[in-house]
């Protein structure tokens, strides 16, 4: 017993001040720049019904389950792009516009625990809904650039794929659905062996099987968007091609093209991306700090159909990255300055009200929990991690 309550569950962790601090100042950043583009900060609860997800295809084995007293079961919330579009489509049904939504959220999924992963984990992002086309998706990919640009990231790569490419290539290879999985699976693994295996063993013809068992290897510049077009036989294969060029045409006009680039195999790990889909590296890491896509059939499982596009942020993926490229630790994470105000026996009240004053200017005050000599208040000031002090006499 008293071991347990002296640890944190797994998958979970304490955030220390620096580290919190910076936190902060992040997502305020961050949701500042959301509130520049347009988009109106949103919540859903923690948990919803276990069902919201299923309509999403969601079949994820890492969920957190529960029951309510009635019986009912209940789910912490795995990903926001579900509980933003059971919100839209039951309070927003009325709205004609374009919605443009952001959000900063606690999920949870249970997996193994690794750096920049845990089974507890914030993401800041977007989700832009009623809007087709390549213009909204080349918004969404502008953003997440500039989201990344203002966190403070140095060298990163967004690189981005096309759904409708691959069911293209499905198609045309007339798989069947566990076929069409197992390829899926394999490209989501990045497994090259496991691919060329289920190509062979589909008997899908040689320059189409071709074409398959290079997926994992087409990643590149625009140029080799031009050169698949040449290649591929499919018609719908070409116009998700052509779709990726004429996002990059407008990411070019956000000034945002340099950080781009193709990933032909590209897949992820939801089942609902249906157009554009895009992962964000930062150099020297092994994982993706910002991912997103296009997402026409989802917001169909709770309501009218409504073509979306958006992306999220991992908050414990940024923070691990921006610690390793600037090279500092936990420890010299950087706290808030802040100032630590004593005062001497009787001046209580006047402390009080010196410390409302100096935090209505801005100052991080922290007052003095007992009357103290002036000598006590600089040692105090310190021990308080604070860099300078006031003192309070008559």
């Amino acid at each position: 017993m008293t071991d347990s309550i002296l640890r944190v569950p797994y998958g979970t962790r304490d955030i220390l001040p620096g580290e919190g601090a910076l936190r902060q100042r992040l997502e305020t950043r961050i949701g500042r720049l959301f509130a520049a583009w347009g988009y109106d900060e949103v919540d859903t609860p923690t948990f919803e019904y276990a069902d919201t997800f299923a309509m999403t295809g969601d079949r994820d084995q890492t969920a957190f389950r529960f029951l309510d007293r009635r019986g009912r079961t209940l789910m912490l919330r795995t990903d926001m792009t579900a509980p933003i579009a059971r919100m839209v489509a039951t309070r927003f049904r009325h709205h004609r516009g374009v919605k443009r939504l952001s959000y900063r959220s606690h999920l949870f999924r249970y997996e193994e625990a690794q750096a920049g992963r845990q089974c507890e984990f914030t993401q800041c992002g977007i989700e832009m809904m009623g809007a087709d086309g390549a213009e909204a998706d080349a918004e969404v990919i502008a953003l997440a650039v500039q989201t990344l640009l203002d966190a403070g990231l140095q060298d990163f790569t967004l690189s981005l794929g096309q759904m409708e490419f691959i069911n293209g290539l499905l198609e045309a290879a007339a798989l069947s659905d566990d076929e069409a999985r197992a390829v899926k699976q394999c490209l989501m693994k990045r497994d090259v062996v496991g691919l060329g295996e289920v190509v062979d063993a589909a008997g899908i013809p040689t320059q189409l099987a071709a074409v398959f068992k290079d997926l994992l290897y087409l990643h590149g510049g625009v140029d080799l968007l031009r050169e698949l077009q040449d290649r591929v036989l499919s018609r719908r294969c070409w116009d998700a091609l052509e779709n990726l060029r004429r996002i990059y045409d407008l990411c070019d006009a956000y000034g945002v093209a340099s950080y781009l680039s193709f990933d032909l195999g590209l897949t992820r790990s939801l089942d609902y991306y249906t157009g554009m889909l895009f992962e964000g590296y930062a150099a020297g890491m092994g994982y993706s700090v910002i991912g997103g896509g296009r997402y026409d059939t989802l917001m169909q499982q709770f309501g009218p159909p409504c073509p979306a596009t958006g992306f999220a942020l991992g908050m414990e993926r940024l923070v691990l990255t921006l610690q390793r490229q600037r090279g500092l630790e936990q420890a010299d994470l950087p706290v808030p300055p802040s100032l630590f105000l004593a005062y001497a026996p009787g001046q209580t009240a006047a402390a009080i009200r010196l410390a409302g004053e100096l935090r209505g200017q801005g100052q991080r005050v922290k007052l003095a929990t007992w009357p103290m000599t002036e000598a006590e208040a600089a040692a105090q000031a310190r021990a308080n991690q604070c860099e300078d002090f006031r003192f309070v006499e008559e």
